[in-house]
């Protein structure tokens, strides 16, 4: 059994959130994933133009999203800004269960 998918988005490429949109909806839609929460990394916070955390949220209609937790949190993986609030979201799904 599955508890959590961790999906890393590139807040700079916004011709590929269109694909990753579609793949996260089959996704969620997979058997093995009904019951998994999902936390989505919105990566490279720290280059100009990126997208923020939000605006991603609205273009991925995460708010539609209704039988999987969810969270999104923006980061930069160079620096570890975001990762560990991203981490602790996950410890409190956990120990919420």
């Amino acid at each position: 059994m599955t508890l959590f998918v961790i999906l890393v988005i590139d807040s700079t490429d916004r011709e590929r959130l269109t694909v990753t949109k579609e793949e996260l909806y089959k996704m969620l839609a997979h058997e093995d994933l009904r019951n998994a929460a999902v936390l989505i990394f919105a990566n490279k916070q720290d280059v100009k133009n990126s997208m923020s955390a939000s605006e991603i949220s609205k273009f991925l209609t995460l708010s539609s999203i209704k039988d999987h937790p969810w969270h999104i949190q923006g980061c930069c993986a160079l620096t570890g800004e975001g990762l560990p609030a991203g981490l602790e979201w996950m410890t409190s799904r956990v120990q919420a269960n």
